[in-house]
């Protein structure tokens, strides 16, 4: 009897073990990607201190990643020079899906603190958010980076010439067909009330006598007829071209794949898994940023001092010496990071639409507060250019 329970309570012993380990460890689902997230943090920091000097690597803190397991949190604190962002992650217990436990998203991040402007801080958090619930509705790592972008396209901004000749491009089909049509059977209209306008009315029973009175009614009758049949042609043109825009945009959200989960049938979406694109998401912009170098200037876009680039955001100064609005650092659509003073040179003078002067990106270069049409940055530079030449007249007079 002995030998027999002696087996039996060894193997209980383990798979109690087994159990609790599964119940008290949030871990357990990503155990691979957090492997891999914190091989990652320490070679980002042997990777900075090599690129650094003897005397700086000193005063240099180094990046941290602190797990507990009960709680399913993890602690990141990443540093970069004097720079630095102290945040929290929650792993959701039905990871790489969600609950109600972490307010719908598989990783909850929240930041703690950090000595990053708000305004650079808020685009992070929120880009970095936003790739996890794309990810969450089983779209892949690249799909969710490119489509959680803060800044976004314009509505006349083409992202390529193909869209362009799209636009412009006819196609044959049955309501195509069925709009030329009605557009002939409109012209047709047109022609016979304007002939009829041309036209004179003779009075019914006599011998060739003009009623006046008769033809100034049907006059004004063809043109009130002419009004509004040229209005209900434009509200139809204009319904069509808003069904069309609508369609070119569905289709090419279709292309950017971010329907590609919907399709197998039943609609069911797969999570995919966030927690390693997230921290190397946030570890790359902390880094990268810091000694992100403008592609006009070819200078540091942060100050080295964190102060520094505060004081460049609450600065209100106007004048053109101490304005130091100049340097407020802007992101641009493609990625890259711009001197204010350096995007507005970039984007207000010509050659206008011009790739980003990054060897790395050669994407176009978009910012919301700049227009993003060509044709019109041309005539604000020529209305700009006429009143620089009036004043350069109006001093040769004095």
């Amino acid at each position: 009897t002995v030998a027999v329970e002696q087996p039996t309570q060894q193997v209980r012993a383990v798979w109690e073990r087994l159990v609790s380990f599964v119940d008290t460890n949030l871990f357990v689902p990503c155990w691979k990607e957090l492997r891999q997230c914190v091989e990652m943090v320490q070679k980002s920091d042997a990777t900075a201190a090599t690129s650094k000097s003897t005397t700086n690597k000193s005063k240099q803190k180094q990046s941290t990643i602190t797990l507990y397991d009960s709680k399913g949190k993890i602690k990141l604190s990443l540093h970069n020079e004097a720079y630095y962002i102290n945040c929290n992650i929650t792993i959701d217990p039905a990871y790489p899906d969600f609950s109600a436990a972490t307010g719908g998203k598989s990783c909850l991040l929240e930041l703690t603190s950090t000595n990053f402007p708000k305004t650079i801080t808020d685009m992070m958090m929120t880009q970095a958010q936003d790739i996890v619930r794309r990810m969450q509705e089983g779209l892949s790592s690249e799909k969710a980076m490119n489509l959680s972008n803060p800044v976004k396209v314009p509505k006349n901004f083409h992202l390529n010439i193909d869209e362009m000749k799209e636009k412009y491009k006819a196609r044959l089909t049955k309501d195509t067909i069925s709009n030329i049509k009605h557009d002939t059977e409109a012209l047709k209209k047109v022609t016979d009330l304007r002939n009829k306008k041309a036209s004179s009315v003779r009075a019914p029973g006599d011998n060739g006598y003009v009623d006046h009175k008769a033809l100034a009614k049907e006059r004004k009758d063809a043109r009130r007829a002419i009004q509004k049949l040229t209005a209900e042609e434009k509200a139809a043109d204009e319904q069509l071209e808003e069904k069309e825009l609508a369609w070119k945009l569905e289709e090419q959200k279709r292309n950017a794949g971010y329907y590609d989960v919907y399709i197998p049938t039943g609609g069911t979406i797969t999570p995919q898994p966030s927690l390693y694109v997230l921290v190397t998401f946030l570890v790359q912009k902390v880094k990268g940023l810091v000694v992100e170098m403008c592609p006009c200037c070819n200078k540091r876009v942060l100050p080295i001092c964190p102060d520094e680039l505060k004081s460049i955001y609450n600065s209100s100064s106007s004048s053109s010496k101490n304005d130091k609005r100049k340097f407020k650092p802007y992101r641009t659509f493609c990625g890259c990071w711009y001197h204010k003073s350096c995007l507005n040179t970039l984007l207000t003078e010509p050659p206008f639409g011009i790739e980003c002067p990054n060897a790395k990106c050669g994407r176009r270069v978009f910012h919301p507060e700049w227009p993003g049409d060509v044709k019109q940055l041309e005539r604000e530079w020529a209305a700009k250019q006429a009143r620089l030449r009036e004043i350069e007249d109006a001093m040769g007079f004095l």
